[in-house]
């Protein structure tokens, strides 16, 4: 029998890889919460949790890929990619994609924390800390506690929702993180370094994305290594 292997370079690699590969190589490349206790397989797979449903989402929103129906109405004007920058941007922001906050359990300062009689809730859920409003049903907003895909999907399509409002209020990807943050204002100040941080990943190419991803998983793995050294020293 005879075998054929076809070896690609990294560029010739990185042009076949699809939306969902492509966001969940920007996601494997940022800054883990200091939390997360995952192996790179693991966080891996978590990620491209979080890229399948940020496909759903602003493939939705712009009507594109198998959204792409007659009776489909556009929530954000821009294209597809704008709009999934801005979830990655809004949920590193928020959350960090924290494992525990993506899980749904928000520590007692976590997830904008509140007592009522004495015991801890949380208004804020999933990686995009979305809180119930007019916006929200109550079935989307109690299905958003696990890190499932069909959770992390709604909040996903939800937060679309809420960025979607602030574009068409304010016309800007500025006005629309900050009507998300709660600001009333089109040009809230505070917005600055997420704007900055949104306007950085979209102009990344794909060799820098994927080089950034190499590189957060040698530190990851090295970080582990120690870890898991220190524990058997004891």
């Amino acid at each position: 029998m005879i075998f054929w292997f076809v070896f690609f370079s990294r560029k010739e690699y990185i042009s076949r890889m699809n939306f969902i590969k492509y966001i969940t190589m920007i996601l494997l490349s940022l800054e883990p919460s200091y939390s997360d206790k995952e192996t790179w397989d693991e966080r891996t797979a978590r990620m491209e949790i979080i890229a399948t449903a940020i496909d759903d989402a602003s493939s939705k929103a712009t009507c594109s890929d198998k959204y792409n129906t007659p009776g489909c109405e556009k929530s954000w004007p821009s294209d597809k990619k704008s709009i999934a920058m801005l979830l990655v941007t809004k949920g590193f922001w928020e959350s960090k994609f924290a494992k525990n906050v993506h899980e749904g359990k928000c520590r007692l300062y976590e997830c904008d924390a509140y007592k009522i009689n004495g015991n801890v809730r949380h208004k804020a859920r999933s990686p995009w800390q979305i809180q119930r409003t007019g916006l929200v049903s109550k079935e989307e907003y109690d299905k958003m506690t696990t890190s499932s895909l069909e959770s992390t999907t709604i909040s996903a399509n939800v937060a679309v929702r809420y960025l979607s409002v602030g574009m068409k209020s304010c016309k800007t990807i500025r006005g629309a993180m900050s009507i998300y943050g709660g600001a009333k204002v089109c040009n809230w100040s505070g917005v600055a370094p997420r704007e900055a941080f949104y306007k950085k990943i979209s102009a990344l190419s794909d060799e820098q994305i994927f080089a950034a991803a190499d590189a957060r998983k040698i530190k990851h793995n090295a970080k582990n290594d120690k870890v898991f050294a220190a524990s058997n020293k004891k």
